[in-house]
């Protein structure tokens, strides 16, 4: 038996954006392989540099692009790869983290890597298009 659904534009936009937003994850999630991590661990590692100082779990998942991440399981690789520490507070039940000089210096080494990746994925768009699609997006968060 079908039910028949009628047409929504609303729908239609939702779904599309879903859709495009899970393509561009999965292309960069395999992007970001080639340095065994993903798109979330770099987010991580800009999120710390960006803050100069070393934040709490809690701060950074605040901060991440996906709030469904795992942090632990994410600040666990990058400490495994030896990018990042975690630091003992007076508040034993919350631990900083903190950028190490091997973290900084992938940043650095990868940074025009990671922008060019950015550039190809947005090449359609023009320099207004993308301000445009930003202020957009910028209403779907409201």
């Amino acid at each position: 038996m079908k039910i028949n659904i009628p047409y929504n534009l609303a729908e239609q936009t939702l779904v599309k954006l879903m859709r495009t937003g899970d393509r561009l994850w999965r292309k960069s999630d395999e992007w970001f392989a080639q340095w065994e991590i993903t798109d979330n661990h770099y987010n991580i590692l800009r999120i710390l540099n960006g803050a100069n100082v070393p934040l709490s779990q809690k701060e950074i998942g605040e901060r991440l692009v996906s709030s469904r991440a795992n942090i632990t399981k994410l600040i666990d690789l990058l400490e495994k790869k030896h990018f990042v520490e975690r630091l003992a507070c007076e508040d034993r039940r919350v631990k900083k983290v903190a950028l190490t000089k091997l973290g900084t210096k992938f940043i650095a080494e990868t940074k025009k890597q990671v922008m060019d990746f950015a550039e190809t994925n947005m090449k359609n768009f023009s320099e207004q298009d993308l301000k445009t699609l930003i202020t957009l997006l910028d209403k779907i968060e409201k």
